[in-house]
């Protein structure tokens, strides 16, 4: 049986690798851009007499050389984790007023690259 958060992260995996290259580590240099690199993830659990219920917040990376790939990823994200709704043995509400985006500039490299850093924070019971 998978945990609460791996639950949450296999299917949003499943549903974002449909738009673009998403990996569950660092990707190698040579990767392809756009992609979302899949980060860390937090439970908050909350049991009950009869069920466990909670929240579980995670963070999505997103990178490109292109700010406008980069903007259109987060705000597509935001729209499929709103629609995520079920797992195996949880049903999900994303919380939109705890979850954002921001994107940021990176010139670590000799070319100025975009990242995208999306904080969600789901409900699940």
């Amino acid at each position: 049986m998978k945990s609460i958060d791996q639950e949450l992260y296999d299917g949003l995996f499943l549903v974002l690798e449909g738009i673009t290259d998403c990996y569950h580590e660092i990707p190698p240099a040579e990767a392809e851009m756009p992609y979302i690199h899949f980060g860390q993830f937090q439970v908050l659990p909350n049991p009950t007499k009869d069920r466990l219920k909670g929240l579980v917040s995670g963070t999505l990376h997103v990178w490109s050389g292109e700010r406008i790939e980069v903007s259109s990823l987060c705000e597509t994200i935001m729209k499929y984790s709103d629609d995520f709704k079920k797992t195996e043995r949880f049903y999900w509400s994303l919380n939109a007023h705890a979850s954002n985006y921001r994107i940021m500039e990176d010139n670590s490299t000799n070319k100025t690259l975009f990242h995208g850093i999306v904080d969600l924070e789901f409900k699940f019971y």
